[in-house]
């Protein structure tokens, strides 16, 4: 069954991609606006209810299969799902401080820091288009923290999103890896699994409680693992065996888009003209990174 399943994902084109991806974007955007709703919970306990309930929901497909190979490839794995836990941790913190439009295009940066650690670690080079993204997304972050300084008062929300893109970056980078390896299940079930005993470590040691929330909350953390996580990033986890890891990034970009309507349109939250043009930086910035800012060593087509 499970070389079946390899095959036909051996297989796939952009027919079946692009639906799939359009579906997770979807679903993911929606996950600001849940972890609103449940915000009778602490960061922390929002973050591993969402990882938990994931774990839970990808349980039977894991564990009910007739031929389940080992984990391999532990130290990645275990990368994967630490890097997780804290994109979480850090992300679902920053909506306490900012606004869903900041908090998600500053965690979004993850493009900008996938290209920049491919520069440092994997000796690929910056090219001159690269080089105006990194000025562009740093100004926009600049704009972005300065919006929120003015505006809040409070620059933890700006930095804690940074610090999810960051970890994000990690996980995406961690997860191309694997994915060259192994099925999507196989990968997704202990990553998810991971993340989740971590952050529930987190809260133990940090007195954080998970339960006692009212049946309303207990709902919408519910969903939270249910469609950003099981159906919205999981769908990008199954795209990473066919693209890289700033591609996935890349196109996630809309995601800042969507979830900003949705939280004008469902939370009532505005955008100024400030955060606006933040948002223009950023966004152009990104998209230069991630499209044309990157080239192996030595290469000379698309140098600029």
């Amino acid at each position: 069954m499970m070389r079946t399943v390899e095959t036909s994902d051996e297989q796939r084109s952009s027919r079946t991609l692009v639906p799939v991806l359009a579906l997770g974007l979807i679903c993911i955007s929606f996950g600001s606006i849940l972890v609103r709703y449940g915000q009778e919970a602490s960061s922390l306990a929002i973050a591993f209810h969402r990882m938990l309930w994931a774990t839970i929901l990808f349980s039977p497909f894991y564990w009910l299969r007739k031929h389940r190979p080992p984990i391999q490839h532990w130290p990645t794995q275990l990368l994967a799902g630490f890097a997780l836990a804290l994109h979480f941790a850090f992300w679902i913190s920053s909506l306490r401080f900012t606004s869903v439009a900041v908090s998600v295009l500053l965690v979004n940066t993850s493009p900008v820091l996938v290209a920049t650690a491919s520069y440092v670690l994997f000796s690929e080079r910056l090219t001159n288009r690269g080089i105006l993204g990194l000025t562009s997304a740093l100004a926009g972050t600049a704009v972005l923290f300065w919006n929120d300084l003015i505006r809040l008062g409070d620059w933890r929300g700006p930095v804690l999103a940074v610090l999810g893109a960051a970890s994000l970056g990690a996980y995406l980078l961690a997860g191309r890896r694997l994915r060259q390896k192994q099925s999507l299940i196989d990968y997704v079930y202990p990553t998810y699994g991971i993340a989740a005993a971590l952050l529930g470590v987190f809260c133990l040691v940090g007195s954080v409680p998970v339960l006692g929330f009212s049946n309303q909350t207990l709902l919408f953390l519910f969903l939270l693992g249910l469609i950003p996580q099981c159906l919205g990033h999981t769908s990008y986890n199954w795209a990473l065996r066919d693209l890289s890891a700033t591609t996935i990034s890349v196109l996630v970009l809309a995601e800042p888009v969507l979830a900003t309507l949705l939280a004008w349109w469902l939370l009532g939250e505005g955008v100024d003209s400030i955060l606006l043009a933040g948002g223009i930086f950023v966004g152009l910035g990104i998209y230069l990174v991630s499209r044309f800012g990157i080239r192996p060593r030595g290469s000379k087509t698309h140098a600029r």
